[in-house]
């Protein structure tokens, strides 16, 4: 028999072994593969430039899947490595050298991860057109659009077979170092490695926490208004807390925790519990790097995909405060404005919803405790606090106008429209033109001296908000004034600057392309705001590959969270194989033993999944804290809810697989060796 008859009868013999690894080693295959066929389908190609990059994102999606793949794939494979070395040693006393030990293990790990290859290109391939097609739905958000054409190119299939044959024979490479690096006695004597006594620190568990919480605290202080770069350094801090602060966690008071549980004698001499709690405390050592890593990895999944889904759903709400109406336009003359409104009548496929016609009138005031911090297509702002800002006053008739005509909503977070019946004189309602609200969050009450006819003229705030009453790229601070203060305080129009809005809702705004390409030829460009279809088409253009891309990362990772767990057990399980057939001899029953095994699996699964419950939490408020405009009122957290709730149920069925594969191992297996 050669090697390679030898190496596919090993694979075939620990076939529920290889199974999991398989197909976990295939599905990031497929993953990498679909990224790698929707860079290059000529669908998308018009999306690798401009606001969306989708080349960039999927770039470097690709990456981190194939950085993932390769951590992944070389720990199941060290963990494969590390379960057989007795099998290893055998092989030398009946005369094989390692030479031909090491040929025969790197034909298995070839095999197996050509098998990964080339199934995860070929269900890559059936469903790629699939994704596609979602990745165009996502980023589109509604709008009309075409279907996918079917195109399968040679360069995924090439890019897959070459990154990951690599990552494979690298693996391999790995199995032979084990092999020509290991003494025979190191390989007989493998299986009692880690079996000492545990200890903790207090010291640690103490910092552990306060890394926990101190990364908390960071990462609850973020505010989006900051800027990506500015975020960085703190973000990064933040993570290498939390991560250490994890594991110090898991290192230390987790076996605290369990070292009280050996020691309620009430709950520790039942036999269930006896065996369970034995074995975890002594093996929690080794496993605390998985643990602090299924954590991770968990609070990573679930946020990611709670915030997909979130941002997803909220995307489409958020449209007003960027684009209220459906075309805007600035300072026409009374010949552009009546071609418009005639281009408008003479189209029969709109249905026109309103007409606002708006005057903006700009001054300059002062407010205590208030500063600007705007940068958008109007102008760029930014003033210290107390320090004169300019600012716009519209009437509060024309205000009301606004609100009826857009149908502008309320809001929890404050970026809806303020709903007021009337102003009484010396009375304003103040529209905060930044996009946070800790700007303006204590300014209500409080006078704002306004520039005027008359010189310096005080009004009360008497309600504040973010409406965005004109749009997000026309933001700036606005006061609402009651008509005869408007009129009697800024008479002499001639001395302000006044800029005249003219904005159209239609009830169909994503199904007017042609009407707004007509317009856009009458109004110049200086003069009209994108229209609701072109933002709407940027926002779901960048965003939807963003998460499409966010979904599938956490598929991945949540795969791999619960495979590691699985692997860990089943290797776990070859090592009690003689412990358990001992407590076999000695009566305990099969049902005794499954209760213990279920215990014993359900801490190594629950431990680090309620350590990254505790951490999404924290990190999902962040996100919210972070895209506060779009956010304020998502249910975020049912969402996350649901996701949890997923998650836990696939994490589960690793569980439920994991118990079975350790009870087939210990017990239906079991004998002395």
């Amino acid at each position: 028999m050669n090697f390679f008859s030898m190496a596919v009868k090993n694979i075939q013999r620990k076939l529920d072994t290889y199974l999991t690894y398989f197909l976990s080693a295939a599905f990031a295959v497929t993953i990498f593969f679909i990224f790698c066929s929707i860079y290059y389908n000529p669908e998308f190609a018009d999306f690798h430039t401009g606001v969306s990059k989708i080349g960039i994102i999927f770039k470097i999606s690709s990456v981190v899947v194939l950085l993932f793949s390769g951590v992944f794939v070389y720990y199941a494979n060290s963990l494969f490595i590390k379960s057989r070395k007795k099998e290893i040693a055998i092989y030398s006393l009946l005369g094989m050298r390692k030479k031909e030990i090491g040929q025969l293990l790197f034909l298995e790990t070839l095999l197996v991860g050509v098998g990964s290859i080339i199934s995860g290109i070929l269900l890559g391939s059936l469903f790629t057109r699939f994704f596609s097609m979602i990745l165009k739905k996502l980023m589109l958000g509604g709008a009309p659009g075409n279907d996918i054409a079917f195109h399968l190119t040679w360069q995924p299939a090439v890019v897959s077979i070459v990154v990951f044959l690599i990552l494979f024979i690298l693996n391999a490479l790995y199995s032979l170092k084990t092999v020509f690096g290991s003494k025979l006695i190191d390989l007989l004597s493998a299986e009692k490695e880690g079996e000492t006594a545990p200890k903790f620190s207090v010291v640690l568990s103490v910092l552990s926490i306060l890394m926990i919480f101190v990364s908390y605290l960071v990462f609850l202080n973020f505010n989006g208004d900051d800027g990506a770069m500015k975020l960085i350094g703190p973000a990064i801090f933040a993570c290498v807390l939390l991560a250490t602060g994890t594991y110090l966690l898991f290192q230390n008071i987790v076996i605290w925790l369990l070292s009280k549980c050996k020691k309620n004698i009430m709950f520790y001499y039942k036999t269930g519990n006896f065996i369970s709690t034995s074995q975890n405390i002594y093996r929690i050592k080794a496993n605390s790097n998985i643990f602090c890593v299924i954590a991770l990895l968990s609070a990573f999944t679930v946020t990611v995909m709670s915030a997909a889904i979130s941002f997803y759903l909220t995307l489409g709400n958020s449209m007003p405060i960027y684009a209220p109406y459906s075309y805007l336009c600035e300072n026409l003359n009374e010949v552009a404005t009546k071609q418009v409104l005639q281009t408008v009548s003479e189209d029969d496929t709109v249905k026109l919803h309103a007409v606002t016609d708006l005057n903006v009138l700009s001054t300059s005031a002062s407010l205590e405790g208030y500063k600007v911090d705007t940068n958008n297509a109007y102008e760029k702002t930014r003033t210290h606090i107390g320090e004169d800002l300019t600012i716009d006053i519209i009437k509060f008739s024309d205000y009301q106008k606004v609100i009826q005509d857009t149908e502008a909503i309320e809001s929890k977070g404050n970026k809806g429209a303020i709903f007021v019946s009337e102003l009484t004189k010396g009375e304003c309602l103040f529209l905060d033109g930044n996009y946070g609200h800790d700007y303006s969050e204590h300014i209500t009450g409080k006078n704002i001296q306004v520039k005027t006819d008359g010189g310096i003229t005080a009004f009360k705030i008497v309600d504040l908000s973010l409406f965005k009453y004109i749009g997000a790229a026309h933001a700036r601070t606005t006061l609402v004034l009651e008509d005869s203060d408007y009129e009697r305080h800024f008479a002499l129009k001639d001395s302000y600057k006044i800029c005249h809005y003219i904005g159209l809702k239609f009830d169909n705004p994503l199904e007017v392309s042609t009407l707004f390409d007509k317009l856009n030829t009458i109004v110049a460009t200086k003069n009209h705001d994108k229209s609701y279809l072109e933002y709407h088409q940027i926002l779901f253009n960048m965003y939807g590959a963003y998460i499409f891309i966010g979904m599938f990362l956490g598929i991945l990772f949540l795969m791999a969270a619960g495979s590691i767990i699985f692997y860990k057990q089943l290797m776990e399980a070859r090592d009690d194989m003689v412990r358990y057939e001992i407590l076999r001899r000695i009566g305990m029953t099969e049902k005794e033993v499954l209760r213990s095994v279920r215990r014993q699996i359900a801490i190594v699964f629950l431990l680090p999944f309620m350590v990254a419950m505790m951490h999404t939490v924290v990190i999902l408020k962040t996100y919210q804290n972070m895209v506060y405009t779009l956010t304020t009122d998502s249910p975020i957290l049912v969402y996350a809810l649901l996701v949890v709730a997923i998650y836990f149920i696939i994490y589960g069925l690793f569980y439920l697989f994991s118990v079975k594969g350790y009870m087939k191992t210990v017990w239906n297996k079991s004998t002395v060796s």
